[in-house]
């Protein structure tokens, strides 16, 4: 089954470390930035921030059957049980080169 993750966030440096890191991951078999050419189908992964992504955005997503990652800059307990009570997979700290996003990756494929 192909994975297509697509990364969202309004800040470039983050996008572009964002994609060089996941361009190398082999459970990926397409990446995608932005909403309006490609908006994320069921089953697709979103990587986003969580001042990209609020709550209201990640259970709309949810309920369509994306699997949506929120990166926080700053990993707090109430906004981790806010995100996933809305439905996101995983809230992991925003450090772009760790094994904790490449492995909430693989999580949300299996």
């Amino acid at each position: 089954m192909m994975t297509t993750v697509h990364v969202l966030t309004t800040d470039g440096a983050l996008r572009r470390a964002l994609l060089g890191r996941l361009e190398r991951v082999p459970e990926i078999d397409r990446l995608v930035t932005g909403e309006a050419d490609s908006p994320p189908q069921p089953r697709d992964i979103v990587v986003a921030t969580a001042s990209d992504c609020p709550t209201e955005r990640v259970a709309e997503l949810a309920t369509s059957g994306v699997r949506v990652i929120i990166l926080a800059a700053v990993p707090r307990e109430g906004d981790r049980d806010r995100y996933r009570q809305a439905g996101a997979r995983a809230y992991v700290p925003m450090t772009v080169d760790t094994a904790l996003l490449v492995d909430a990756i693989a999580q949300a494929t299996a």
